[in-house]
């Protein structure tokens, strides 16, 4: 998990080209390197463990700007980018039924879930490939405790990010 100076970075650097990223063809965009690359679901998630360290406000204003000044691109990116997350999660899913050692992953592969629930917001249709992959967690899913850092608790509500509090049997 970064650390919230390298979250910030992240959302720094990635304001500084979202005009660029939401006007190109490229869905995984490029940033000054060692960062990872631009999407909106790396800054949305990014965001929101900055929010949990009660540490995004200035830059929220400029995200918020940008996300209505270039609305039809942000939904457009959006869309495409939650069928590339759910590509990735479809691919955990099917690795860890092809071999349930794969559990142990899960912490770290839940995110491509986390990252789909928050383009799910950012786009005005459902996903009835999401609502299936879920069935398929959850016929294998234990709930328990939160498996994240307990300080990022606060923007992971249970009742909407239930696959963050449990683990694969």
């Amino acid at each position: 998990m970064p650390t919230l100076a390298e979250d910030r970075r992240y959302l720094e650097a990635a304001l500084a080209e979202l005009k660029n990223y939401l006007l190109s063809d490229v869905l995984f965009y490029p940033l000054t390197a060692p960062m990872p690359r631009l999407t909106i679901g790396g800054m949305l998630l990014a965001q929101r463990r900055l929010h949990a360290q009660k540490s995004a406000s200035p830059l929220d204003f400029e995200l918020d700007t940008l996300r209505t000044k270039w609305r039809a691109a942000w939904e457009k990116k959006s869309a495409k980018e939650l069928d590339a997350r759910l590509t990735l999660w479809r691919n955990y899913l099917n690795d860890y039924r092809n071999d349930e050692n794969q559990a142990d992953h899960y912490r770290h592969e839940v995110r491509w879930r986390v990252m789909s629930e928050l383009l799910l917001d950012e786009i005005s249709q459902g996903s009835a490939e999401l609502v299936g992959l879920d069935q398929l967690l959850r016929a294998k899913f234990q709930s328990g405790e939160f498996i994240w850092n307990d300080t990022l608790k606060s923007e992971f509500p249970q009742d909407k990010f239930w696959f963050l509090y449990g683990k694969l049997e």
